[in-house]
């Protein structure tokens, strides 16, 4: 049985870095061998062989990102034998509260850091904002235009929000179904959330941060338990500690193809974060932390990732998220709007912590 703990808060370092280059010559020269020659739908197989080329010899490509290490690996594999020579080397980030703050610190102190960072755009703009993040032209890239894009960053991956239920504890008639449902009072000290507030953030989108914000104080009085990861989360679900919760899909299809008697369902309308990733300015191989966010970004890429982590991209075409979102109303800010919410996005942090029960 899990026991509440007191709540602690992350601190992000605000020091003020003094800005670095960009792109270095050779990826610079890479980026522009990027053929504009070919159509705008795919990026060209010989542009990441050639990245591949400069990135060997520069030791690991550092990825922060957050599955687990089982997953990952899987990934790995397929990307060393996609482009061999290039070994890449995870580094999970769990709950996603901190790995913006371990940049700030290890770039501050000199330390290794990663090459490539894949996440929230809330968690990438704090780095952004300190000039810590290598700005990319995309389109030269050969980037399809499905595929999300900021000066910044490149959408990697698509977090769908569901709502999730016990299915030995709660019935079919009374699972929650809708946002509304969550408020039942019959699920008082019975709810699971997230600590972050990444599917309010996209609510936000549709709602408005008034209607967004009076939901959560709603929730909050329902005595919430709240959780640093989502894994804990849909275990905690399946395992009838928390008899129904708000989490992702990805992360409760782990216990369920285990067995776990979780169902879930799709509120309306569905939350979605979608993760980028961003080329670290202080990475060793950014060359090779380039070639891993082009790579995710096509149909091989993708695939391998959704296969591996049960988190699909809804940019590329043949994913299997495609086909789950498809006909759903979705909600979510995209990239640009990022810099303008990430005040209202700790103000929904703070009021969740404040109001939740934390987990150990």
């Amino acid at each position: 049985m899990f026991k509440p703990v007191s709540q602690t808060k992350n601190h992000s370092p605000e020091t003020t870095l003094r800005p670095r280059s960009l792109i270095r010559a050779t990826l610079a020269g890479a980026a522009a061998a990027l053929t504009a020659s070919v159509a705008y739908s795919q990026i060209p197989a010989a542009s990441l062989d050639q990245l591949a080329g400069q990135a060997r010899g520069k030791g690991p490509v550092i990825w922060y990102e957050s599955s687990p290490t089982d997953q990952a690996d899987k990934i790995a594999a397929a990307f060393a034998k996609r482009f061999p020579g290039v070994t890449l080397q995870h580094t999970r980030d769990a709950g996603g509260a901190g790995i913006g703050a371990r940049v700030i610190q290890e770039v501050q102190g000199n330390a290794r850091t990663a090459d490539l960072l894949t996440g929230s755009a809330s968690v990438i703009w704090q780095l952004v904002n300190r000039d810590m993040v290598v700005k990319q032209d995309w389109k030269a890239m050969g980037v399809p235009a499905t595929v999300g894009t900021s000066p910044f960053t490149i959408a990697s991956t698509t977090a769908v929000y569901v709502l999730l239920s016990n299915k030995q504890q709660v019935s079919d008639a009374e699972a929650p179904k809708n946002w509304d449902d969550l408020l039942n009072p019959k699920w008082s000290g019975k709810v699971g959330l997230w600590i972050r507030a990444e599917p309010q953030l996209s609510l936000a989108a549709t709602w408005g941060e008034q209607k967004t914000a009076a939901f959560i104080e709603s929730v909050n009085r329902q005595k919430p338990f709240v959780f640093k990861s989502t894994f804990p989360l849909a275990q905690q679900v399946g395992a009838g500690e928390v008899p129904v919760g708000l989490g992702l899909y990805h992360a409760a299809m782990v216990p369920i193809q285990r067995g776990a008697p979780i169902r879930f369902h799709f509120p309306d309308p569905v939350p979605t974060t979608t993760l980028h990733s961003a080329v670290i300015a202080a990475g060793k191989n950014r060359e090779g932390g380039l070639l891993l966010a082009l790579w995710l970004a096509t149909p091989e890429g993708a695939k391998v990732y959704e296969a591996a982590t049960g988190r699909g991209h809804a940019g590329v075409d043949g994913t299997e998220v495609q086909t789950l979102l498809a006909g759903r109303k979705l909600t979510e800010f995209s990239p640009d709007k990022v810099p303008d919410n990430l005040d209202m996005f700790e103000r929904f942090n703070k009021s969740i912590a404040a109001g939740g029960q934390a987990v150990k």
